[in-house]
């Protein structure tokens, strides 16, 4: 049923665009015990991999201003256990589910999706090929072009489900690497992902962190998320899922007005667990003391801005 918030991604009817995104929380456990996750538009589960991952040792976690720092290294109980354990609990929440997967290859990849495809509450699968608190060699990095491409091409063949790209914000063009993904099939994308970074410990003069780097996240984020998605909504015709450094209703109108279809949310859940539900509660007031009746109706009027949509209309 449509309403005044709904949007549409691939695979997804979505009642407003508010997502929680992947992060280091785990399938929304944590949040169904706090308010009806059935109020949101999607939930993104933790990033599962083939094998389960013990991550790195600990201190893994860190505060720092406006965010934190992690080095969890997508510790997760593997896509068979996963298959095995959380499925009756996200088929149990009545909200769409997109689900994060990460391998060390394209045959990795390809299995997990196989493994995905027949589950009916899944409805789209997220690829994350650029974590930034992993080992270097263990995640493929979405500026590989050549590798990109394949493995898009080899995962849209195994499975009807389609496929969202998890984005870095330090590609060397993230417009050309958009276009690749979009070229070879992926249906939406996912962007940005976190940013890696590093937190010393004044007194002792060693990382707080026992990987020494970890992916930063929090608000101070957002300004490069909406550039990074108004730079590619503005070239590639493909539905975005902005992520990075929201934290207020406010701050998912942006990413709306950016160039994003729907906004996913992260840190924030951190220090604020009920923000998703208070943004989904505080958006139609205030698009309509913005002067938009609908999402809809804001969505369609920056697409009309954006230049393959003028190219296309001439």
């Amino acid at each position: 049923m449509q309403n005044k918030f709904s949007v549409k991604i691939p695979g997804i009817n979505l009642k407003n665009p508010v997502i929680i995104a992947s992060g280091p929380l785990i399938h929304g456990e944590y949040f169904n015990s706090i308010y009806d996750l059935a109020t949101l538009g999607a939930i993104t589960t933790k990033t599962v991999t083939y094998l389960p991952k013990e991550g790195n040792n600990t201190p893994r976690f860190a505060e720092i201003d406006g965010g934190y720092i992690n080095a969890i290294g997508l510790k997760n109980i593997g896509i068979k256990k996963f298959v095995e354990t959380k499925i009756e609990f996200l088929d149990s929440m009545n909200v769409p589910v997109i689900t994060s997967i990460a391998g060390n290859s394209i045959e990795e990849y390809v299995e997990m999706v196989e493994m995905l495809d027949n589950i009916q509450v899944i409805n789209a699968i997220e690829l994350n090929v650029s974590c930034p608190n992993v080992k270097k060699d263990s995640i493929i990095m979405t500026s590989n072009y050549d590798y990109l491409k394949e493995l898009i091409i080899k995962v849209k063949a195994a499975t009807k489900k389609p496929i969202y790209i998890k984005m870095s914000p330090t590609e060397p063009d993230i417009v050309q690497t958009a276009k690749v993904c979009k070229d070879a099939g992926a249906d939406a994308l996912t962007m940005i992902n976190g940013l890696s970074g590093m937190k010393i410990d004044i007194n002792s003069m060693e990382p707080v962190l026992s990987n020494k780097f970890g992916g930063v996240s929090g608000s101070f984020l957002k300004p490069l998320a909406i550039k990074t998605v108004y730079q590619v909504s503005n070239e590639v015709d493909i539905p975005i899922i902005g992520v990075g450094g929201v934290c207020s209703t406010d701050d998912v109108i942006e990413m709306l007005m950016a160039g994003a279809t729907a906004v996913g949310i992260a840190s924030a859940n951190m220090w604020d667990p009920l923000i998703c539900y208070k943004i989904v509660n505080q958006l139609g007031d205030r698009l309509k003391e913005l002067g938009y009746e609908s999402v809809e109706e804001l969505i369609n009027k920056v697409k009309k801005t954006r230049n393959w949509y003028k190219l296309k209309n001439k």
